[in-house]
């Protein structure tokens, strides 16, 4: 079941590992993902930067990509999933999740009105 913190791999390149932002019982089945990605120089993601430390499937210093966060329905992420085009993966800590929701809440790339989906 897709819930907030719920955290993903699409399995088609390039494989990002995706997080769920929002609590879909909250919203109605709405939600925000954002999807991980490697960290560089002319990055305009920097609300959240990861470390190894904070998640254990991580190789190296890692941002949320929140420029290319996702509206959808949970229901068409759990078809996803079934279908394998997702998989389920080590979800990230609570203390993570905190991390991810605070950049995501000051990140210039999410505009206002979805901001209200966020956990």
């Amino acid at each position: 079941m897709i819930q907030l913190g719920t955290t993903l791999r699409c399995n088609l390149p390039p494989r990002h590992i995706w997080v769920v932002l929002s609590d879909p019982r909250r919203t109605h089945g709405e939600i925000l993902i954002a999807n991980m990605t490697s960290l560089r120089p002319d990055s305009v993601d920097t609300e959240c930067i990861l470390d190894l430390e904070d998640y254990p499937l991580l190789t190296h210093s890692t941002t949320v990509a929140y420029s290319r966060h996702q509206i959808g329905r949970a229901e068409r992420l759990e078809a996803l999933t079934e279908s394998g085009d997702f998989s389920v993966i080590t979800t990230v800590s609570e203390q993570t999740l905190k991390k991810i929701l605070e950049g995501a809440r000051n990140s210039p790339q999410i505009p206002q009105a979805q901001k209200k989906l966020l956990g």
